[in-house]
């Protein structure tokens, strides 16, 4: 069947969205609805154009908190624990606190290294 004939008759198109058309102040106010595991894995990584939206706004990184992720999946995170993990965790947070300028908050995290602690600490003003 055609969408039409699903519809009713209705010549319904699928609308097409060019994101990309959005302004980085659009963007930036979009990413500030997002959960922080939505924005580190999906418009930090998209494109260009994104991330440098995400940037444009320190607000977004002003928290790391890493715990409702453990909980999610109800895993402590002794057992998760890899050096390649803690590069993770240290990158994300290293991340965060240079990106929140000045203004970090708040850093709930496990295993991460006591420098990437201490780099955040030095930019927390």
């Amino acid at each position: 069947m055609a969408a039409a004939e699903v519809t009713g008759g209705a010549a319904e198109e699928e609308e097409e969205r060019d994101w990309s058309d959005m302004t980085p102040l659009c963007l930036a106010e979009a990413f500030s609805r997002l959960r922080l595991e939505d924005l580190w894995r999906g418009a930090m990584v998209c494109c260009r154009s994104w991330r440098d939206a995400a940037r444009s706004r320190p607000a977004l990184f002003v928290a790391l908190n890493l715990e409702p992720t453990f909980a999610a999946v109800r895993a402590d995170a002794a057992d998760w624990w890899t050096p390649a993990f803690q590069r993770r965790v240290d990158a994300m947070l290293r991340s965060s606190a240079s990106l929140a300028e000045g203004e970090l908050q708040e850093v709930r995290v496990r295993h991460c290294s006591d420098d990437a602690l201490t780099f955040a600490a030095e930019r927390y003003v």
